[in-house]
């Protein structure tokens, strides 16, 4: 509602043009929040994978699910969220079994890792539109910047201003697509 009613305000001749860049931010946006669910599943199906071998190795009460729940719903959290699950997933190994929590922690040091590195980037930019190094850098800076919330901020900030930037050099650089080839 409070975007028709922005479009409306605008001049006749901006309305479709501004319309269509407001729809391109919505779906980077909508994008990024997809790609972190993803990124966060594929994080809590590993998990509970390890965590069901592990359990039936050490002869032990862990509830898998419950624990990768623990993982997913931090691992909504980009770059950081992740490590706060593990710890909490790893104290409560801890609980149970010390060398299960030992190689769990391991486990999600090297999951981390991998994710960080190529998972991230990788879901990030398919889903933004915009290239895995931009997407890590991003991600680095804002939570750098502004901790937890830069880190949320950052991918969708970045991937609007990708948008907004477009837009400003197609409008005032009319053979724009001339620097693409």
């Amino acid at each position: 509602m409070w975007v028709d009613k922005f479009i409306a305000l605008q001049p006749e001749r901006h309305r479709t043009k501004r319309k269509t860049t407001i729809k391109r931010m919505n779906k980077v946006v909508i994008g990024f929040f997809y790609g972190q669910m993803t990124i966060a599943f594929i994080a809590a199906t590993f998990a509970a994978i390890m965590l069901f071998i592990l359990s039936s190795i050490f002869n032990v009460s862990v509830n898998p699910i419950a624990l990768a729940g623990i993982i997913f719903m931090f691992g909504l959290i980009p770059l950081v969220g992740n490590i706060i699950g593990s710890v909490i997933v790893v104290l409560i190994c801890l609980i149970s079994s010390m060398p299960m929590a030992l190689i769990m922690l391991g486990f999600f040091i090297l999951y981390q890792q991998i994710e960080n590195a190529t998972l991230q980037p990788y879901i990030q930019s398919r889903k933004n539109q915009l290239t895995p190094l931009t997407v890590f850098l991003a991600a680095l800076i804002g939570a750098g910047l502004a901790g937890v919330l830069g880190a949320l901020a950052a991918i969708p900030i970045v991937g609007c201003a990708k948008i907004l930037l477009e837009d400003f050099i197609k409008e005032h650089f009319p053979n724009y697509e001339d620097f693409n080839k």
